[in-house]
């Protein structure tokens, strides 16, 4: 909860397919958000023996505060999780309310949620009790049912987060005030903005912040997002004791301050504008030679994170670092072709004045 204390928090947004372990170190070493979540993750995926999912949620110490994000629409399946990313060391659990995806939505997870209430009250109670349940020692990750191989990789993912030095253990965890925060990432409305109906639901909930996309899901990312719409979400929340960060169209961090003193927001949370800029955390524009120097470290990065993975995730990283290049066509064509560190060092010159 501490992190939450501070003012004009600026922070990574969740993005899938993104912001993954390579993408966050590289992040994290050239300028440090205040705050970061990881890309959403399954509930349900997660808490029936997902292995592979488990690469999701990895993450170092250097990243925190960081929160993981949880999308579903199964209450059950949220408070399994709950109890997961606690036990995996996150300083948070987020839940998604604003994917609009049609792979996301059309299964009824994600802005679909906010058509459905009544569902996502019982999915905010879920996680907020299974956050409770892990943080009092009422349940420990070994009684909700998961297999071992999933308990396997729950204890390579902590080893990885270096949690044998945190204490995280009964009156420990408490001691060192350590319970998860429990927040959501909404939208405006479906089809238009309903604020007025939607957010004084979410409001309702024992949710420590809440963030809101200026868009509707039938927006998506097209348009411009509506900040007086947010601006009047700060109004909603006045006396709640509930944080509020804002999202959409924030391009750099010192934007991002003056939004939060112009519409009254506690934070911001920058997305694409961060994709092959990690410099709209510390307002730096980089040079090409920076940017092939970063796209290096975010290569070797993922090797090491991800050693049997290969390198086609990584091309449309590439792709935002230079997609502003003046010779960003005839780059393109070779940055598509790219499987390895060694072809990656190979294009230097590319990069020259």
């Amino acid at each position: 909860m501490k992190f939450l204390n501070q003012k004009n928090i600026i922070g990574l947004s969740p993005m899938d397919g993104i912001t993954d372990e390579a993408f966050r170190l590289v992040q994290t070493k050239i300028a440090k958000p205040d705050l970061i979540f990881t890309e959403f993750v399954s509930a349900e995926g997660i808490s029936r023996g997902g292995i592979k999912l488990y690469d999701t949620l990895l993450f170092s110490p250097e990243e925190r505060p960081i929160i993981g994000q949880l999308f579903g629409k199964d209450p059950e399946s949220f408070y399994k999780s709950a109890i997961i990313l606690c036990e995996l060391g996150f300083d948070g659990v987020d839940i998604n309310m604003g994917c609009p995806a049609k792979t996301v939505t059309q299964h009824g997870s994600g802005a679909a949620l906010i058509a459905k209430p009544e569902l996502a009250v019982q999915i905010i109670q879920s996680t907020k009790q299974g956050i409770d349940d892990w943080f009092f020692s009422k349940v420990k990750i070994t009684d909700i049912g998961l297999n071992q191989r999933t308990l396997d990789v729950i204890s390579k993912n902590k080893k990885y987060s270096n949690l044998e030095n945190r204490p995280v253990k009964g009156g420990a965890r408490r001691a060192e005030g350590l319970k998860p925060t429990l927040s959501v990432k909404t939208r405006l409305g479906t089809s238009e903005p309903i604020i007025e109906k939607w957010i004084p639901v979410l409001l309702s909930q024992p949710i420590d912040f809440l963030t809101i996309h200026g868009r509707t899901l039938k927006q998506a990312y097209a348009g411009q997002a509506d900040w007086n719409q947010i601006q009047k979400v700060v109004k909603l929340a006045k006396n709640t004791g509930i944080k509020i960060f804002g999202n959409g169209d924030i391009q750099n961090r010192q934007q991002g301050i003056e939004y939060c003193q112009k519409y009254g927001v506690d934070g911001i949370l920058i997305g694409r504008a961060a994709g092959g800029n990690p410099w709209v955390f510390n307002n730096h524009i980089a040079t090409p030679q920076e940017k092939f120097s970063a796209m290096l470290l975010h290569a070797q990065m993922f090797q090491e994170v991800f050693p049997r993975r290969c390198f086609d995730s990584l091309r449309k990283h590439f792709l935002l670092y230079t997609s502003d290049f003046p010779n960003a066509k005839s780059l393109r064509m070779k940055l598509v072709r790219l499987n390895s560190v060694k072809e990656l060092l190979s294009l230097e010159k590319d990069f020259q004045p």
